[in-house]
C-alpha cells in the first residue's frame, strides 16, 4: 500500500502503530482514550489508523469510535455495520433502477439548454 508521505513521516507512523500494538497486547481491554494517553498518540490518529485498515482490532472490544453517519460505536471503517448495509442496499436499489431504464429502451440524454431529448 503506497502512502503519499515522506519516508521519515512513514517511519514515524510505523513507530506509532508499533507502540499502539504493543500497548494493546499488554492492555487488551483498553479504550481508545486510554491507548492515546498511554502511548502519546493522539485519539484522531488512532481512529485514522483503524479507518484506514492499518490497525486491526481483533481482541480489543473497548476500542470503539463513532460511525461517521449515525454516531453508533464501531470498530472498523468509517461506518457501523447497520449504516454500511443500508448504504449498500441504497446503492443496489439505485443501480437496479438505472438498469431498469436501460432495459426499456431508455436511450439518449436531455440537453441542458432546451430540455429536448437527444439520441
Amino acid at each position: 500500500m503506497g502512502r503519499d508521505i515522506c519516508p521519515d513521516c512513514a517511519r514515524e507512523e510505523d513507530e506509532k502503530l508499533a507502540t499502539i500494538r504493543a500497548y494493546l497486547r499488554e492492555h487488551p481491554l483498553a479504550n481508545i482514550y486510554e491507548v492515546a494517553n498511554g502511548t502519546d498518540v493522539p485519539y484522531d490518529e488512532i481512529v485514522q489508523f483503524i479507518r484506514d485498515g492499518r490497525l486491526l482490532l481483533r481482541n480489543n472490544p473497548n476500542m470503539v469510535y463513532p460511525c461517521e453517519r449515525c454516531g453508533t460505536p464501531t470498530q472498523s471503517g468509517r461506518l457501523c455495520a447497520n449504516c454500511a448495509k443500508e448504504m449498500a442496499r441504497e446503492l443496489d436499489k439505485r443501480a437496479h433502477g438505472q438498469d431498469a431504464g436501460k432495459k426499456h429502451g431508455d436511450k439518449g440524454f436531455y440537453s441542458r439548454s432546451d430540455g429536448s431529448r437527444h439520441s
